[in-house]
């Protein structure tokens, strides 16, 4: 076979896998991510190649991590050469990265390398108002990711591998081109690389299984790459159709969410069947840290157990993550303290409240207001954030402030019985999570209604109520109760 056509056959290849895969749209305006080694340069040879069809325009991106020296200035030059000899534009971003930087992201060094290497293409990317990232990865990566994470015991996420699109920007053309293939497109094109010197050190744990444990598994399966890779895009369909399942039943069992918690209706979480059981605590767990990598199997195990085995009451943390069971709530929390407008967030308030008049609920941010109004005004029942109360049954010195301990109320439809408020709260069921958010509407006479719950008998309307004062809430935040 001629040189030309052998190259021809390669290019071909990567336009009908772009194709198939709907990577790169005609009239695009790629930015080539050209680290100067030879899966890049034969990437960019390729596009080069397939341009004038698709009606793409090119340019290139580097990004020296200046971790090796001269050796990686000396490959910045190289890829403003490239760039000279295809005739595209080159932007080069240097970056600095330290070993403390990655450990406050809690990264290895190699994870959180490639996580400025993507920022910087995109910082390329929109400098160059260009549409997508294209990168170079092969076969042979493919292979070694997923030798990696299985290596660590990973899911289905992990062992889906590297997916040929991420997001809407990346895309990966030569995904399932092994690196030979690479090797002889270049010999044939006559194209020149570099070789990175990082490669053959072994204490990264890719260089050690590619240069140990992949000529090993070669001599049991010479096709080993294209195995691997094939294993990949079958797990990585399976892997998409159980997380979309498992994005269904978490909005079904999820009882409230906000920015800093996640409750889920315990018994209809264990129902659920248990690859999609751990699926919606790993999100849960990712949605409240705020994470990228999920947690361990083992950590996820662990919760789970906790969870069908233990009872109500037990806590345990997850990194930043609170983790608790009350009745049949799991709670996911970063933390329970909450500030507004500069406030104290001391669980316990004790804020004046004026008739008529409104205050803020610093706790849920909700706002209560104060009215009065004649009896015979009153024309509807009141609804569970509202309750009218008989003017003549309390002194108009009213308080708002938090539960504590000893206080009790005559809870209405109890025929004026006395019920400590921490017994009330059990007996609906209030996670304990909640309950110092709960608002007190307090006179010197008593506790005239616990807000949104419920009111206290001795301070209700009645037939002979000539003045009322309705108590509202808004409802920015509703409380959760069973």
């Amino acid at each position: 076979m001629s040189v030309q056509t052998s190259s021809l056959k390669m290019e071909e290849h990567v336009h009908q896998f772009i194709q198939s895969r709907d990577l790169l749209r005609s009239g695009d305006h790629m930015i080539v991510a050209v680290s100067g080694g030879p899966d890049s340069v034969a990437l960019l040879s390729c596009l080069m190649a397939l341009s004038s069809r698709w009606n793409w325009q090119i340019s290139i991106g580097h990004v020296n991590h200046s971790l090796r020296g001269m050796e990686s200035d000396e490959d910045a030059a190289f890829v403003e050469q490239l760039g000279d000899y295809f005739g595209v534009p080159v932007t080069i971003q240097k970056v600095k990265l330290k070993k403390q930087d990655a450990k406050l992201t809690k990264q290895s060094f190699q994870a959180y390398a490639r996580l400025i290497r993507y920022q910087a293409l995109e910082n390329i990317l929109q400098e160059r108002c260009a549409t997508k990232i294209v990168t170079g990865h092969t076969a042979n990566d493919q292979a070694e990711t997923v030798l990696m994470w299985m290596l660590r015991g990973s899911g289905t996420g992990g062992l889906s591998g590297i997916p040929s699109k991420r997001g809407e920007k990346i895309v990966r053309p030569l995904l399932d081109l092994p690196r030979n293939k690479i090797i002889e497109y270049l010999d044939e094109r006559q194209l020149s690389y570099r070789m990175d010197s990082s490669n053959s050190q072994p204490v990264y744990m890719r260089n050690r299984l590619r240069q140990e444990l992949m000529p090993q598994l070669k001599v049991f399966s010479p096709g080993i790459v294209n195995v691997l890779s094939r294993q990949a895009e079958m797990i990585r369909d399976d892997h998409e159709y159980l997380e979309h399942v498992a994005v269904q039943a978490f909005r079904r069992i999820c009882i409230n969410r906000d920015e800093r918690e996640i409750q889920l209706d315990r018994r209809a979480l264990l129902v659920l069947p248990m690859t999609i059981r751990r699926r919606v605590v790993r999100h849960s767990l990712q949605y409240v840290s705020g994470g990228v990598e999920g947690p361990r199997f083992d950590v996820i195990q662990c919760l789970l157990d906790r969870l069908e085995h233990g009872q109500s009451g037990w806590a345990i943390t997850m990194n930043t993550v609170d983790v608790c069971q009350e009745y049949e709530r799991l709670i996911f929390s970063k933390g329970r303290n909450i500030s507004l407008d500069g406030l104290n967030p001391s669980p316990l308030r004790d804020i004046e409240v004026e008739i008529p008049g409104a205050v803020i609920w610093p706790l849920t941010g909700q706002r209560m207001a104060m009215s009065v109004k004649h009896a015979q005004e009153i024309a509807s029942q009141p609804n569970s954030l509202e309750i009218h109360l008989d003017a003549a049954t309390f002194t108009p010195e009213l308080r708002l402030r938090s539960w504590t301990h000893g206080d009790v109320f005559c809870p209405k439809g109890l025929g004026g019985h006395h019920k400590k408020i921490q017994d009330f709260f059990s007996d609906i069921k209030l996670p304990r999570s909640q309950r110092e958010r709960v608002p007190l509407l307090i006179a010197p006479e008593g506790i005239l209604w616990v807000g949104g719950l419920r009111g206290d008998e001795r301070f209700q309307v009645s037939s002979t109520t000539t003045s009322v004062v309705i108590a509202s809430m808004s409802s920015s935040y509703e409380l959760n109760h069973a």
